[in-house]
């Protein structure tokens, strides 16, 4: 009879634990071993009903409140949401990664200057790794392959109809650390795929550049403070020396012939921004941003930007923002990027003072909410 107590006590206090720690079940619930391990402890120690009874009112709180926990969607899942996980991925791909400004998933979103993200592992994997391996990319052997390389150097394959644009996240201004980067190709995983954190290998461009973070690598930086509220009115006046809001808008302001930059130093680095004032030729955006010129059967010049194309028309923005519908049959000769430049002038280095090009960087850094605290 006692070897049947130690055993009936070894039982319920084995329960109890399994319970308590959310074990992995057995056959059946831990809570349904638990109340017949309580049983049997009560029928063959009548003194230790007592710890019994209390052991099982605790019990009963701790499956009631994992119940609650699981029905409420929160505890495990929100804790793992702070760490490597889809649903990080998922928080950080629609916020600080700043993607959904560039991509959109399936409905979700409305920006079109990246591919949609639907799907995008499945595609990965039943197309694009082999038109990497067939452009000579050996390297890419799976869909994790291929997103990590279009994160890590975006501009090593770009798909059909968009160019290069798409900012290193690892670097400044946006700089996600492994752990985040890690979270959004698990999330990109996820479409179309199973996640699977161990098929993720990042390269050292990545892992160098958090290195480089962590020791406080100086970036790129102006040598003059900018003022926002005078770099305001530069880009909003349509006849000052930059004038930017005639082809460009800011918060819904202004044109859109040239792309929308309300967050865009909040995507690309200031080196890149002050590139693209300075030398607006070294890249052009995505998104039907092409610089086009064509001389129609009649002699007329048209002059824009290319918005959209099929087999018959072309759409071509002109440079006060109307839209011209253009018959391809009625094209005599045409110019596009890189033969031709950008639209926007490329002598602002003559136009503006370097304390003018300081304070347009800083009204657009206030734009994107990442204006350097002094």
């Amino acid at each position: 009879m006692k070897v049947l107590r130690i055993a009936a006590g070894i039982f319920f206090l084995g329960t109890f634990v399994a319970l308590l720690v959310d074990a992995q079940e057995f056959v059946l619930p831990w809570i349904v071993w638990f109340a017949a391990a309580a049983a049997l402890m009560a029928a063959v120690s009548p003194g230790a009903r007592t710890v019994v009874f209390v052991l099982v009112i605790l019990g009963a709180f701790i499956y009631i409140g994992a119940v609650v926990t699981e029905i409420s969607g929160t505890g495990t899942a929100a804790a793992a949401a702070e760490g490597v996980s889809v649903e990080s991925g998922e928080t950080i791909y629609w916020g600080e990664g700043k993607c959904s400004t560039c991509h959109s998933l399936g409905d979700l979103g409305s920006a079109v200057r990246g591919p949609n993200h639907e799907n995008v592992c499945g595609r990965a994997r039943d197309q694009r790794v082999a038109e990497r391996q067939a452009a000579g990319a050996s390297h890419i052997q799976t869909a994790t392959d291929y997103i990590v390389e279009s994160i890590a150097d975006p501009d090593a394959y770009l798909v059909e109809g968009f160019s290069a644009a798409m900012p290193r996240v690892y670097l400044p201004p946006i700089s996600l650390s492994v752990d985040k980067i890690t979270s959004v190709i698990l999330y990109m995983q996820a479409q179309g795929c199973t996640p699977e954190v161990s098929a993720i290998e990042l390269p050292r461009e990545i892992l160098n550049a958090a290195a480089a973070q962590a020791e406080g690598a100086a970036p790129f930086s102006l040598v003059l403070a900018g003022d926002p509220a005078a770099g305001g009115t530069l880009f909003t006046d349509p006849a000052g020396p930059a004038g930017c809001v005639q082809c460009h808008s800011v918060a819904g302001e202004g044109a859109e012939v040239g792309p929308e930059l309300t967050d865009v130093a909040g995507t690309q680095t200031l080196e890149y921004v002050f590139e693209s004032i300075m030398d607006p030729s070294a890249v052009i955006a995505s998104g039907g941003y092409e610089p086009i010129q064509i001389q129609l059967a009649d002699g007329t010049v048209i002059s824009g930007v290319l918005r959209s194309e099929d087999d018959t028309t072309l759409s071509i923005v002109i440079k006060d923002g109307t839209v011209e519908m253009v018959n391809k049959a009625d094209v005599q000769r045409e110019l596009r990027y890189p033969d031709l430049p950008s639209l926007m002038p490329g002598n602002f280095g003559d136009l503006l003072t370097v304390q003018q090009v300081a304070d347009i960087m800083a009204f657009l850094q206030e734009s994107a909410g990442v204006l350097p605290v002094e």
